[in-house]
């Protein structure tokens, strides 16, 4: 065998390999390992960022792995539905049930949840290889994904079932069967009973079923499957009598000033799309929309309209002085106007922009039409928190413009990918930065 022949072979072994599902299978493993062998076996105590509420959860944990199989349907304060405390004490119990186990338990769905991300780029969106293993990773270092797979226990599991919804979605958009809906359906119904507000699933799923040809008789199947899916969570709900177990702790009442507070939140959601957009939107895509901006009198009420709005509500201080859970605006000095950081006043405006550009012009495609509407449900969600906290939405959104960015309809150039490490870097900054 001559040198060339064995140089030749080698570089279709690693040509292979770079394309290998089960070598990047363990490379999105990588991460979640280091953090591992780092905390000792995930023995050590994480201090991160809201760290202290791993006892709460942990606790609740223990609670049910005492009275298992029964689960704890009351007498809880987090926002939380039963079945995450349930799936993780059912999972631990097997390896005693201790703080570690659950952590582990927890970081296994948490890789679980990238490699289903990886599959959805990959086989439904059509992503290259290697780009859908980068999105990927963005997605397992992003913040609070990354962090809270080791110290929240609740948030990482129920990601896993909203990643599988939204494969499953797509999955029906390319071969239409009740099957692949019926997988959704049951994504949902895991979904808002680990996390109420997940009900934002909903949306893709129903826009996915609207959106490819199916026989009538098939189409009112579905719809029925989907109000199906709500049965439980709608139980649930007026069981409590309310989207929170009755215990001492929950939040109070409504107050005057709720209403304020949601818009607040609706904000701040905005704010983290607008974020997102500037390191994950396609450059061509921009491009054309500056392009089109310079062109098109009307393309600019469109974007400019709901930036204006957007940027009115921040004039009025609905959004207030706070701190956020996005690094780069409550870590960072930035002067104030209105009460609220300049950095709040560019990406907010720009996010509502952004949201407007997107139904404008993404629609057309089905792929896209699921994602926008994931987007869309993902803002109405927020309103419901009356507190609101960036973990809830930070994931999905960048979950749904990684989608976005491949399916852009545009060509993907250097400059995107050095985005997405500039992404990348500035997540694992942030989480060494909170630490």
């Amino acid at each position: 065998m001559t040198r060339s022949t064995i140089a030749g072979r080698v570089v279709s072994r690693l040509t292979t390999m770079s394309a290998s599902r089960w070598v990047h299978l363990l490379i999105l493993a990588l991460p979640f390992v280091i953090v591992i062998i780092g905390w000792h076996g995930l023995t050590h105590y994480f201090m991160g960022f809201q760290a202290s509420d791993e006892p709460i959860h942990y606790g609740i944990v223990q609670i049910v792995a005492h009275q298992w199989p029964h689960p704890l349907l009351r007498g809880y304060p987090p926002w939380s539905g039963p079945l995450v405390y349930w799936l993780l004490a059912t999972l631990a119990l097997p390896f005693g049930g201790s703080m570690v186990a659950v952590r582990l338990v927890v970081c296994a769905f948490s890789w679980g949840t990238c490699a289903i991300a990886y599959v959805l780029f990959r086989d439904r969106l059509h992503a290259r290889p290697l780009d859908a293993l980068a999105l990927v990773l963005l997605l397992a270092v992003s913040p609070f994904f990354f962090g809270q797979s080791f110290h929240v226990l609740t948030d990482n599991p129920t990601w896993f079932f909203v990643v599988l919804g939204l494969e499953r979605s797509l999955a029906f958009v390319q071969r239409p069967r009740l099957t692949r809906l019926a997988g959704f359906a049951a994504c949902l119904v895991a979904a808002t009973l680990m996390r109420q507000v997940a009900v934002w699933l909903l949306a893709p799923g129903l826009v996915a079923l609207l959106s490819v040809p199916l026989p009538r008789r098939r189409r009112v199947a579905g719809l029925i499957l989907l109000a199906l899916a709500l049965v439980p969570l709608a139980a649930l709900l007026v069981y409590w009598g309310g989207p929170l177990p009755p215990a001492v702790g929950s939040p109070a009442a409504a107050t005057p000033l709720a209403l304020a507070r949601r818009v607040r939140n609706l904000l701040l959601t905005l704010g983290v799309v607008g974020f997102y957009a500037v390191l994950m939107l396609p450059a061509a895509e921009i491009a054309a929309w500056w392009r089109r901006l310079r062109r098109e009198s009307a393309w600019l009420i469109v974007l400019a309209l709901p930036a204006g709005v957007a940027a009115g509500l921040l004039a009025l201080g609905v959004l207030g002085t706070i701190t956020s859970f996005l690094g780069l605006v409550s870590r960072v000095a930035v002067p104030d106007l209105a009460g609220s950081s300049l950095l709040w006043w560019f990406l907010i405006p720009l996010g509502s922009a952004v949201v407007a550009g997107l139904l404008a012009t993404r629609l057309s495609d089905v792929r896209s039409r699921v994602l926008v509407s994931a987007l869309l449900g993902l803002l109405l969600s927020a309103m419901a928190n009356f507190r609101w906290y960036e973990r809830y939405v930070d994931f999905p959104v960048l979950l749904v413009f990684a989608g976005l960015a491949v399916v852009a309809g545009v060509t993907l150039g250097r400059i995107d990918r050095e985005r997405w490490l500039l992404t990348g870097l500035i997540s694992v900054g942030s989480f060494l930065w909170f630490l």
